[in-house]
């Protein structure tokens, strides 16, 4: 039969599709910051603790989260506004500006990382190390699967709406 076919390739797609709906931030919500502001504020962090000892440059924000300058600016100004993100002249280019977390936004950030790292030790408690491992082994294996067959190509295009009124 089709359905039996299909059953367990639609099973995993539902189990895929539920797993949108979990909280992954728990109960740490970053006070006040909504998931876009959460996501750049560890950003900034990330980019610090990997060598952007002056803060990093707006458009490096906008890359790694693949958004518009303009969303940047707008996040930053909001961000900044809490007290949580400074600007600051760029050393080496006076028309650049470079984004650093203040004291307060280092805070919140790593109380969050901290929360975050309690509720995956008790994912793994939950499961037991072996079946964390297990899947944390097919998770990877499921990423290099659609890296590896991510070809844009193959998708197939929207048709356009046909015009109403024409």
């Amino acid at each position: 039969m089709a359905d039996e076919e299909h059953s367990t390739a639609d099973t995993l797609f539902h189990a895929f599709r539920q797993l949108r709906q979990v909280n992954w931030r728990g109960r740490v919500a970053l006070e006040g910051c909504n998931p876009s502001e959460t996501m750049m504020l560890f950003m900034i962090r990330r980019g610090i603790e990997l060598g952007a000892t002056t803060g990093m440059k707006p458009s490096e924000i906008s890359q790694l989260m693949r958004v518009t300058q303009p969303t940047v600016s707008q996040m930053v100004n909001l961000l900044e506004a809490r007290g949580l993100v400074t600007r600051t002249q760029d050393p080496d280019d006076r028309r650049a500006v470079r984004i650093m977390l203040t004291e307060e936004g280092r805070r919140i950030t790593e109380a969050a990382q901290a929360a975050m790292q309690e509720g995956m030790q008790r994912l793994v408690e939950h499961l037991t190390e072996e079946r964390a491992q297990l899947l944390i082994e097919l998770l990877g294996e499921v990423r290099a699967y659609y890296v590896a067959n991510s070809d844009e190509e193959d998708r197939p295009e929207c048709k356009p709406h046909p015009k109403p009124f024409e």
